[in-house]
């Protein structure tokens, strides 16, 4: 499977997850343990690579299950969602960075709000 290499900064590995109808899905993903005791995780949509269901649409469960899988408290937990640069005239096609904050149901995250990232913004919050 072939990826472009500018998204290896914000991808490590691909992560298997269920999507919508139990749709076998794929995303980038990139785990840092931080310094403060938190954990980042970024979710990188990988468009054509992805058979399934796509990282904005299956976001809460989708971070739940990395969450879990990371045996990470949900206070300590921090998703950025990634959509990398198709190099397209089509600006919805540019990159982009969103933090995702979620409402707690016992073990569950759900109601994503958004909100906008920079890179830098991003790269500052890989290093802390």
């Amino acid at each position: 499977m072939e990826i472009n290499p500018d998204f290896d900064k914000y991808m490590d590995r691909y992560f298997d997850y269920n999507g919508q109808w139990d749709s076998p899905s794929k995303c980038g993903l990139k785990v840092v343990s931080r310094k403060d005791g938190k954990t980042l995780a970024i979710a990188t949509e990988i468009y054509r690579q992805n058979p399934g269901t796509p990282v904005t649409e299956w976001c809460a469960p989708l971070a739940t299950k990395i969450m879990h899988e990371l045996d990470c408290q949900p206070e300590n937990f921090i998703f950025i969602e990634h959509t990398p640069d198709l190099r397209s005239k089509l600006a919805f096609y540019e990159e982009t960075f969103d933090m995702v904050n979620f409402e707690l149901n016992g073990e569950i995250l759900t109601s994503p709000k958004w909100t906008r990232l920079t890179p830098n913004q991003v790269d500052e919050m890989m290093e802390a």
